[in-house]
This record gives structure tokens, sequence and C-alpha cells, in this order.
């Protein structure tokens, strides 16, 4: 009987400990961790985020090095990581490896998008920024203003003289928005094409060692740079509005410590237009302000602490 005794108290105490080690090895919901981006637009907003969830609660931020868009949706998927900033496009494309021609006509590629990512991997997008950042095919302007060219189909004629370069991303088959499909899309045919560090890509073109490019639309360098966007005149580009990226249950992970944490994320709710984030983009980029009074100064000017 002792025996017995004995062993349900060494099981509840067992019990107790595992319990007290899975505590002990979870994330303190006092910490949250947020995920820099691999170019400056999403360091900016992610800026933003640690001031405004700072400032207005006790938690304390930490940052983690930027990754690969696949590789940073499975740590906010796992819980490494509790915010990034994606797009929808981005999203459904390169994440969620499903195409835009999926999107029935009757629902935005946003709203469609959330539900295939809460279905498929418990996450979300917690709403829209406001601007839309999506790919665009851009060459020199001068160039761009000898031959007449407006439109992706208008550089069809060109391309067979000319080098395409972009970044390694945009030449992997993790997603449909990349460099073999938008050849097919529009049959493009390139003399060269060169996979580039994102950080050389504006360079390069500068330099002349490509004659095209990939580019972001709100990229505060298209302007340094003097490209001409392309119309994307065959709609390839699928919209890529941006929002906090994140779990479905982190405002539930974070409800004893911050349980206005929503509401005081969802301040940058359509905060953002696209001729304000190309304006803090270039000052970054081109100017090399400082990311942080970048931030702060927009938070400032647009009454959102």
């Amino acid at each position: 009987m002792f025996k017995k005794i004995l062993s349900a108290a060494t099981v509840i105490c067992l019990c107790f400990t595992l319990v007290a080690c899975g505590g002990s090895s979870s994330k303190s919901d006092k910490e949250m961790t947020l995920l820099k981006g691999q170019y400056s637009e999403i360091t900016i907003i992610m800026e933003m985020a640690k001031i405004l969830i700072e400032e207005n609660t006790d938690i304390k931020v930490n940052y983690q090095d930027s990754m690969n868009t696949v590789a940073a949706a499975k740590t906010v998927e796992n819980g490494d990581v509790d915010l990034y900033v994606s797009y929808d496009g981005t999203l459904l494309s390169t994440i969620l490896q499903s195409d835009p021609s999926e999107v029935p006509k009757n629902e935005s590629l946003f709203d469609y998008t959330n539900k295939l990512a809460k279905e498929k991997k418990k996450i979300e997008l917690l709403s829209k920024f406001g601007f839309e950042n999506t790919y665009a095919m851009a060459i020199k302007e001068d160039f761009a203003k000898k031959n007449n060219i407006k439109t992706i189909s208008d550089l069809t004629k060109y391309s067979k003289d000319l080098v395409f370069g972009a970044e390694h991303e945009f030449f992997d088959e993790e997603g449909s928005v990349r460099f073999k499909p938008v050849n097919s899309a529009y049959g493009l045919e390139w003399k060269d094409s060169k996979s580039l560090d994102i950080g050389l890509k504006y360079s390069s073109i500068d330099s002349g060692n490509i004659d095209a490019t990939v580019v972001y639309s709100t990229d505060g360098l298209n302007k340094k740079s003097d490209l001409r966007i392309l119309v994307d005149d065959k709609g390839f580009f699928p919209e890529y509005n941006a929002g906090f990226l994140m779990r479905e249950s982190l405002f539930e992970e974070y409800k004893e410590t911050a349980p206005k944490l929503k509401e005081i994320l969802s301040k940058l709710d359509n905060a953002i237009t696209n001729e304000q984030m190309i304006e803090m983009n270039y000052q970054v980029d081109a100017n090399k302000k400082d990311i942080h009074e970048v931030a702060n100064q927009f938070l400032i000017d647009n009454n959102l602490k």
C-alpha cells in the first residue's frame, strides 16, 4: 500500500516537474520577438511596431536577424518569431504555394489568402497597412524613353539583347511569381541572366552590369537609380498588400500582459500610403537616415503615438 501511495506521489511530482519544465522552456509573455526584413521597408515597419509595443505595454521587444521569405514564415508559425511584415501576394504564391488565379471572383486576394493561411498554417495577416508593394519590371529611364518602352510587352522585342538580374529569391522555384513564369507569361528571352545578392541589385543596374530587373514598387532606390517601372499589362504580378504576419493565437498568448495588443498594432491599419512608404524607403536607402528616426517621425507626424 505504501509503495502504491509512493508511486502515485512520484507520478504526480513528475507531472508537476514536466509542467514546470514546459513552462520554463516556453517564451515569456513579457517579451516579443520581431523579425528584421531583408530590405528597409520591412525593418522600418518592424521598428514602428517595436516603438508602439514598448511605449504602450510592459513587453520588451527583441529582434531576430532577417531571413528568406519561406524561413521567415516558418519562424512565425512555430513561435520563434511573433511578428513579421509580409504581403498577401507573397503569402499566397510563395508560402502557401498557390496561384493568384485560384482566388474566387467574389473574394479579394487578401481575404482568400488569409483564409487559406489560417486553414493550412494557423497564421494570418492582421490587416492592410494601406500601401501596396508589388513586384515590377524596371529598366533605366533613358533606355525606356529612347525606345518608347512603357509596358512589359513592349520590352519583349528588346530583351534578347539585354541582361536580366535580380535577387537570388526571384530565381528559385518556391512560388509562381518568379523568373521562369514571368518569362513564359510574356515570351521574354534574355541575352543572359544573373542571380544577385539583393544588396547589389541597384548598383548592378547603375553600373550597366545588368539592363533590367524586378523591383518592389515602393522601393526608394527606384527614384535614385532613375528607373522606369513598366506597366504589367498582362496582370502577371498579383497584389502585394502589406500587413503584420502573425500566428492566429498571438493575442491569446499575450492577453495577460498586453490585453490591448491588437488595438495597438491596428494603429497602422490603412495608415501608410504608397507615397509615404516610398519616401520613408528613400530617406533610409538613399539619404542613409537612421531607421528608428524615420519610423518614429512617421508615428509622430501621423498622430499614431
